[in-house]
Protein backbone atom coordinates (compact mmCIF):
# COMPACT_ATOMS: atom_id res chain seq x y z
CA UNK A 1 0.00 0.00 0.00
CA UNK A 2 1.36 3.45 -0.89
CA UNK A 3 2.34 5.81 1.93
CA UNK A 4 -0.26 8.38 0.81
CA UNK A 5 -3.06 5.81 0.98
CA UNK A 6 -1.92 4.63 4.41
CA UNK A 7 -1.90 8.20 5.70
CA UNK A 8 -5.41 8.80 4.35
CA UNK A 9 -6.75 5.60 5.94
CA UNK A 10 -5.05 6.49 9.22
CA UNK A 11 -6.66 9.95 9.28
CA UNK A 12 -10.13 8.62 8.43
CA UNK A 13 -9.93 5.86 11.04
CA UNK A 14 -8.64 8.19 13.73
CA UNK A 15 -11.47 10.63 13.05
CA UNK A 16 -14.12 7.91 13.27
CA UNK A 17 -12.58 6.08 16.21
CA UNK A 18 -12.09 9.21 18.27
CA UNK A 19 -15.44 10.84 17.50
CA UNK A 20 -17.69 10.23 20.55
CA UNK A 21 -21.03 8.61 19.85
CA UNK A 22 -22.81 11.02 22.17
CA UNK A 23 -22.09 13.88 19.79
CA UNK A 24 -24.80 12.58 17.49
CA UNK A 25 -27.82 14.87 17.56
CA UNK A 26 -30.82 13.55 19.47
CA UNK A 27 -32.88 14.33 16.40
CA UNK A 28 -31.03 11.73 14.33
CA UNK A 29 -33.03 8.67 13.41
CA UNK A 30 -32.25 5.14 14.58
CA UNK A 31 -31.10 4.24 11.08
CA UNK A 32 -28.65 7.13 11.07
CA UNK A 33 -27.24 6.01 14.42
CA UNK A 34 -26.99 2.45 13.14
CA UNK A 35 -25.19 3.72 10.05
CA UNK A 36 -22.73 5.60 12.26
CA UNK A 37 -22.05 2.53 14.41
CA UNK A 38 -21.58 0.35 11.32
CA UNK A 39 -19.22 2.95 9.85
CA UNK A 40 -17.29 2.95 13.13
CA UNK A 41 -16.97 -0.83 13.04
CA UNK A 42 -15.90 -0.78 9.40
CA UNK A 43 -13.29 1.85 10.25
CA UNK A 44 -11.84 -0.33 12.99
CA UNK A 45 -11.67 -3.31 10.64
CA UNK A 46 -10.07 -1.21 7.89
CA UNK A 47 -7.53 0.14 10.35
CA UNK A 48 -6.51 -3.31 11.58
CA UNK A 49 -6.38 -4.74 8.06
CA UNK A 50 -4.23 -1.88 6.87
CA UNK A 51 -1.74 -2.07 9.75
CA UNK A 52 -0.67 -5.66 9.97
CA UNK A 53 -3.83 -7.73 9.63
CA UNK A 54 -4.52 -9.10 13.11
CA UNK A 55 -1.69 -7.21 14.81
CA UNK A 56 -4.08 -5.59 17.31
CA UNK A 57 -5.01 -9.05 18.58
CA UNK A 58 -1.41 -9.97 19.30
CA UNK A 59 -0.34 -7.05 21.46
CA UNK A 60 -1.30 -8.41 24.89
CA UNK A 61 1.06 -9.56 27.60
CA UNK A 62 3.10 -12.73 27.47
CA UNK A 63 1.16 -15.68 28.87
CA UNK A 64 2.77 -17.67 31.68
CA UNK A 65 2.07 -21.30 30.89
CA UNK A 66 2.13 -24.28 33.25
CA UNK A 67 5.47 -26.07 33.06
CA UNK A 68 4.43 -28.99 35.23
CA UNK A 69 1.97 -31.82 35.06
CA UNK A 70 -1.29 -32.39 36.93
CA UNK A 71 -2.30 -35.45 38.89
CA UNK A 72 -5.95 -34.66 38.19
CA UNK A 73 -7.67 -32.28 35.78
CA UNK A 74 -6.24 -29.53 33.57
CA UNK A 75 -6.59 -25.72 33.65
CA UNK A 76 -8.30 -25.11 30.32
CA UNK A 77 -11.85 -25.23 29.01
CA UNK A 78 -12.59 -28.54 27.27
CA UNK A 79 -9.01 -29.31 26.22
CA UNK A 80 -5.46 -28.34 27.10
CA UNK A 81 -4.76 -28.24 23.36
CA UNK A 82 -5.42 -24.99 21.45
CA UNK A 83 -8.47 -25.00 19.19
CA UNK A 84 -9.67 -22.83 16.33
CA UNK A 85 -12.09 -20.19 17.54
CA UNK A 86 -13.40 -16.71 16.91
CA UNK A 87 -13.31 -13.65 19.13
CA UNK A 88 -14.65 -10.10 19.28
CA UNK A 89 -11.74 -8.04 20.57
CA UNK A 90 -11.71 -4.26 20.92
CA UNK A 91 -14.80 -4.04 18.70
CA UNK A 92 -13.41 -6.19 15.87
CA UNK A 93 -14.28 -9.81 15.07
CA UNK A 94 -11.42 -12.21 14.37
CA UNK A 95 -12.01 -15.69 12.96
CA UNK A 96 -9.87 -18.83 12.71
CA UNK A 97 -7.79 -17.95 15.76
CA UNK A 98 -5.76 -20.65 17.52
CA UNK A 99 -6.66 -20.13 21.16
CA UNK A 100 -7.32 -21.56 24.62
CA UNK A 101 -9.38 -20.42 27.60
CA UNK A 102 -7.54 -20.74 30.92
CA UNK A 103 -10.23 -21.22 33.57
CA UNK A 104 -7.84 -20.87 36.50
CA UNK A 105 -6.69 -17.42 35.40
CA UNK A 106 -9.98 -16.65 33.60
CA UNK A 107 -7.90 -15.59 30.60
CA UNK A 108 -8.15 -15.98 26.83
CA UNK A 109 -4.82 -17.03 25.33
CA UNK A 110 -4.02 -16.80 21.61
CA UNK A 111 -1.16 -18.45 19.75
CA UNK A 112 1.02 -16.31 17.52
CA UNK A 113 3.74 -18.45 15.96
CA UNK A 114 5.73 -19.59 19.03
CA UNK A 115 4.31 -16.88 21.30
CA UNK A 116 1.42 -17.29 23.74
CA UNK A 117 -0.40 -14.02 24.34
CA UNK A 118 -2.91 -13.33 27.13
CA UNK A 119 -5.60 -10.91 25.98
CA UNK A 120 -6.97 -8.05 28.03
CA UNK A 121 -10.32 -9.22 29.45
CA UNK A 122 -11.96 -5.79 29.29
CA UNK A 123 -11.43 -5.74 25.51
CA UNK A 124 -12.96 -9.19 24.95
CA UNK A 125 -16.69 -8.86 24.32
CA UNK A 126 -17.08 -12.57 23.67
CA UNK A 127 -15.58 -15.60 21.97
CA UNK A 128 -16.46 -18.99 20.56
CA UNK A 129 -14.34 -22.06 21.21
CA UNK A 130 -15.10 -25.75 20.75
CA UNK A 131 -18.66 -24.85 19.65
CA UNK A 132 -19.26 -23.02 22.93
CA UNK A 133 -20.07 -19.32 23.20
CA UNK A 134 -18.70 -17.19 26.02
CA UNK A 135 -19.62 -13.65 27.03
CA UNK A 136 -18.00 -11.30 29.53
CA UNK A 137 -20.14 -10.46 32.56
CA UNK A 138 -19.17 -7.93 35.22
CA UNK A 139 -20.36 -8.39 38.78
CA UNK A 140 -21.93 -5.18 40.06
CA UNK A 141 -24.95 -3.96 42.03
CA UNK A 142 -27.28 -5.10 39.22
CA UNK A 143 -25.73 -8.56 38.98
CA UNK A 144 -24.63 -9.24 42.54
CA UNK A 145 -25.77 -12.87 42.28
CA UNK A 146 -22.80 -13.69 40.01
CA UNK A 147 -20.02 -15.63 41.67
CA UNK A 148 -17.45 -13.35 40.01
CA UNK A 149 -16.77 -11.16 37.01
CA UNK A 150 -15.48 -13.09 34.04
CA UNK A 151 -16.42 -15.23 31.06
CA UNK A 152 -19.66 -17.20 31.19
CA UNK A 153 -20.67 -20.02 28.87
CA UNK A 154 -23.95 -19.20 27.14
CA UNK A 155 -25.59 -22.63 27.08
CA UNK A 156 -28.96 -21.43 25.79
CA UNK A 157 -30.15 -18.05 24.54
CA UNK A 158 -33.74 -16.96 24.03
CA UNK A 159 -36.34 -14.93 25.90
CA UNK A 160 -34.77 -16.68 28.86
CA UNK A 161 -31.11 -17.72 28.80
CA UNK A 162 -28.92 -20.21 30.62
CA UNK A 163 -25.33 -19.42 31.59
CA UNK A 164 -22.61 -21.44 33.24
CA UNK A 165 -19.44 -20.41 35.03
CA UNK A 166 -16.71 -22.99 35.55
CA UNK A 167 -14.20 -22.02 38.22
CA UNK A 168 -11.04 -24.10 38.44
CA UNK A 169 -8.62 -23.96 41.35
CA UNK A 170 -5.08 -25.31 41.55
CA UNK A 171 -4.36 -27.32 44.70
CA UNK A 172 -0.95 -28.61 45.77
CA UNK A 173 -0.67 -31.66 48.00
CA UNK A 174 2.49 -33.06 49.56
CA UNK A 175 2.47 -36.83 50.02
CA UNK A 176 4.07 -38.81 52.84
CA UNK A 177 7.07 -39.37 50.58
CA UNK A 178 7.47 -35.57 50.08
CA UNK A 179 6.15 -35.79 46.52
CA UNK A 180 4.31 -32.67 45.35
CA UNK A 181 1.05 -33.41 43.57
CA UNK A 182 -0.99 -30.81 41.73
CA UNK A 183 -4.70 -31.29 41.15
CA UNK A 184 -7.39 -29.13 39.55
CA UNK A 185 -10.66 -28.74 41.40
CA UNK A 186 -13.68 -27.50 39.46
CA UNK A 187 -16.92 -25.98 40.68
CA UNK A 188 -19.80 -25.13 38.36
CA UNK A 189 -22.29 -22.29 38.78
CA UNK A 190 -25.49 -21.96 36.75
CA UNK A 191 -27.66 -18.89 36.14
CA UNK A 192 -30.96 -18.21 34.46
CA UNK A 193 -31.36 -14.81 32.84
CA UNK A 194 -35.00 -13.78 32.78
CA UNK A 195 -36.30 -10.27 32.13
CA UNK A 196 -32.78 -8.82 32.52
CA UNK A 197 -32.37 -10.44 35.95
CA UNK A 198 -29.83 -13.15 36.78
CA UNK A 199 -30.91 -15.96 39.10
CA UNK A 200 -28.50 -18.55 40.54
CA UNK A 201 -29.66 -22.15 40.15
CA UNK A 202 -28.53 -24.57 42.85
CA UNK A 203 -31.39 -27.04 42.73
CA UNK A 204 -34.46 -28.18 40.85
CA UNK A 205 -36.52 -26.20 43.37
CA UNK A 206 -34.75 -22.95 42.37
CA UNK A 207 -35.55 -23.62 38.72
CA UNK A 208 -39.23 -24.32 39.35
CA UNK A 209 -39.51 -21.11 41.37
CA UNK A 210 -38.13 -19.04 38.49
CA UNK A 211 -40.35 -20.85 35.98
CA UNK A 212 -43.30 -20.59 38.38
CA UNK A 213 -45.77 -19.26 35.81
CA UNK A 214 -45.39 -22.59 33.94
CA UNK A 215 -44.49 -24.76 36.91
CA UNK A 216 -46.88 -27.65 36.18
CA UNK A 217 -45.83 -27.91 32.54
CA UNK A 218 -42.14 -27.71 33.42
CA UNK A 219 -42.46 -30.32 36.18
CA UNK A 220 -44.24 -32.67 33.81
CA UNK A 221 -41.54 -32.15 31.14
CA UNK A 222 -38.74 -32.93 33.61
CA UNK A 223 -40.42 -36.13 34.78
CA UNK A 224 -41.38 -37.30 31.29
CA UNK A 225 -37.82 -36.91 30.02
CA UNK A 226 -36.10 -38.40 33.06
CA UNK A 227 -34.06 -35.26 33.71
CA UNK A 228 -32.10 -35.11 36.94
CA UNK A 229 -30.42 -31.99 38.30
CA UNK A 230 -28.08 -33.80 40.68
CA UNK A 231 -26.85 -36.38 38.17
CA UNK A 232 -26.61 -34.16 35.09
CA UNK A 233 -27.35 -30.49 35.88
CA UNK A 234 -26.19 -29.02 32.57
CA UNK A 235 -28.29 -31.32 30.42
CA UNK A 236 -31.32 -30.95 32.70
CA UNK A 237 -31.10 -27.14 32.80
CA UNK A 238 -30.42 -26.70 29.07
CA UNK A 239 -33.36 -28.87 27.97
CA UNK A 240 -35.75 -27.47 30.57
CA UNK A 241 -34.83 -23.87 29.80
CA UNK A 242 -35.37 -24.44 26.07
CA UNK A 243 -38.74 -26.06 26.80
CA UNK A 244 -39.85 -23.21 29.07
CA UNK A 245 -38.75 -20.71 26.44
CA UNK A 246 -40.91 -22.51 23.84
CA UNK A 247 -43.95 -22.08 26.11
CA UNK A 248 -43.40 -18.31 26.19
CA UNK A 249 -43.46 -17.88 22.40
Amino acid sequence: MKSGSILFIFRVCCFLLLSPINTISAQNTVSENSFYLQTLTNARVLYHQSFGGQSALYNGKEYEDYFFGFEKGQPFFYSAQPGMGSIIYDGVRYDSILMRYDEIKDAVVVNHFTDRIQLSNEKVRGFNLYNSTFILLIKDSLSSSLVSSGFYNLLYEGKVSLLKKEIKTLKEITTSTAELLRIIEQKDYYYIKKEDMLYPIKSKKNLLEIFGDKKKEVQKFISANGLNFRKDPQNMLAKTTAYYDSLKK
